[in-house]
């Protein structure tokens, strides 16, 4: 099997539809030959006296297509391997394709196309159908799409457009090659979308929906990924902030860095919990409990405990909020001596971080050293290896 053509990447995102070479050009499905040649030159002599023209009536384009855009359209049309990606995604309606399939076929893809697009326009402030919001859209593309795309009639359509469009280029490919990057292609507005914070808990539910039909189940995490490894980052970074402070003694900015640095990276990861595992979950929250307690508890020890009592009760409130099952006990017997004032006497204990946790930091400290020294040189991964102990040995501490 090859792997997936690249316009799966190309038009992934929130203009998947907008972008498609048959909204922009206007043309069928089963266009060929002589009729694109004609079609082009129609355009091009439009366009040198116009600024836009609409594209085809479908599409998704409220201000239209600019000259370069119809233009870029068409080079991508020569290209079998990204037409047929976009042939998948646009409505066949009564285009005589040769292919064999019931009509019913072709009328369910073209519903579950009409279905997505439609809730992608109405995350984006287009027009949906009268009396439908985007969930109730999603909701129903999903099941749409998961239809279609169980149907072995479609992979026998692939298979006769691959023959019927008879080019060198094609030669090796196999329906599953195209079929392969369909799911993650209709799942891939969800990444966009995701960025709006105040969105998450909505896409949580509507994507846990696409996640209960297999063909969606596998690349639904990936659709996320780099909105997660961002969070992620930035509480790393949150992290080792604090820790090197708290390492050096410097408790009072230590707390500071808990307040303003740790405590908001984290929200920012919790809004993302809907996307990440239940066990990665549960480790983010251990490891920022043990920072939290932690570095609380050295200010207590270093004699500040009542000058900084309302922030180490502040700190301690969140640690006893997002602390797993395995820490509440302890972190909350915690949370009481500061509370009282007796944790810097010996009342409350250090956490000590997961064997899991401690290995994961220092491995990617490792990994991300080895990685920094061939593509920056030595100072940087010596700066990034010795930044990862630093962090692994506040947990420690």
């Amino acid at each position: 099997m090859k792997e997936s053509p690249a316009r799966f990447a190309d038009l992934a995102g929130l203009r998947l539809y907008r972008r498609n070479i048959f909204a922009v050009t206007g043309l069928p499905v089963a266009a060929q030959g002589p009729a694109v040649r004609r079609h082009r030159q129609r355009l091009d002599a439009r366009l040198a006296v116009e600024e836009t023209w609409a594209g085809d009536a479908a599409a998704p384009a409220p201000g239209g297509y600019r000259r370069e855009e119809v233009r870029h359209a068409f080079e991508e049309f020569q290209d079998p391997r990204r037409r047929l990606v976009d042939e998948l995604l646009w409505f066949w309606r009564d285009a005589d394709l040769g292919c064999g399939c019931a009509p019913s076929t072709h009328r369910r893809h073209d519903e579950a196309v009409r279905l997505h697009s439609r809730a992608i326009e109405a995350e984006t402030g287009g027009a949906g159908p009268r009396g439908d919001g985007p969930d109730g859209l999603w909701t129903a593309a999903a099941t749409a799409w998961a239809s279609v795309l169980d149907n072995p009639d479609l992979r026998g359509h692939v298979a006769h457009r691959i023959t019927a469009l008879a080019d060198p280029r094609l030669d090796g490919y196999s329906p599953d090659d195209f079929l392969a990057g369909v799911p993650g292609l209709l799942l891939s507005p969800f990444g966009e979308l995701a960025d709006d914070r105040s969105a998450r808990p909505r896409l949580a539910k509507v994507s846990a929906g696409w996640s209960a039909y297999p063909v969606f189940a596998t690349p639904l995490p990936d659709v996320f990924e780099n909105t997660v490894e961002q969070s992620v980052d930035r509480l790393k970074d949150a992290l080792r902030t604090a820790g090197e402070r708290h390492q050096a003694g410097e408790h009072a900015d230590a707390l500071a860095a808990l307040e303003q640095r740790v405590l908001p990276a984290y929200d920012e990861f919790e809004s993302l919990k809907g996307f990440v595992s239940q066990s990665r979950s549960e480790e983010m929250a251990h490891t920022v409990t043990v920072a939290l307690n932690n570095v609380a508890l050295g200010v207590c020890e270093a004699g500040l405990q009542k000058p900084f009592r309302s922030e180490l009760i502040e700190v301690m409130e969140h640690a006893s909020r997002i602390a797993p099952r395995r820490d509440k006990a302890q972190i909350d017997q915690n949370l009481a001596a500061v509370r009282q004032g007796r944790a810097g006497a010996g009342a409350a204990q250090q956490l000590k971080p997961s064997e899991c946790a401690g290995c994961v930091v220092l491995l990617l400290a490792i990994i991300g050293g080895i990685v920094g020294g061939i593509t920056a040189g030595a100072p940087w991964a010596v700066g990034i290896i010795v930044g990862g102990f630093v962090l692994a040995g506040m947990f420690a501490s």
